[in-house]
């Protein structure tokens, strides 16, 4: 029959092997891992709202909103600007 001091230490190894793979196994996925670059723009005749916030589990994206304008000066040589459509700039990392 087996003594409660080697089913413990069996026990105690077996842990120890198992904590040491996990261990392995997160390491290798956190060097693999690299950083990306996302960016995207979009052309549209209203503002639109883009995505902010952390993106599961390791980057970050946000959003500009930039009015494009057309200008034409009027018939007192003043410049006068109308917005015509909206550009938005998505990126993440």
């Amino acid at each position: 029959m087996i003594s409660t001091t080697t089913l413990g230490r069996a026990v105690a190894a077996f842990m120890l092997a198992i904590a040491g793979g996990a261990a392995l196994l997160v390491s290798g996925s956190a060097d693999a891992r690299q950083r990306s670059y996302y960016y995207q723009t979009y052309e549209t005749k209203e503002p639109m709202r883009g995505y902010e916030g952390f993106v599961f589990p390791y980057g970050y994206c946000s959003y500009r909103r930039y009015p494009i304008r057309e200008c034409v000066y009027n018939s007192k040589g003043r410049e006068v600007c109308k917005i015509t459509s909206w550009r938005l700039e998505q990126t993440c990392s």
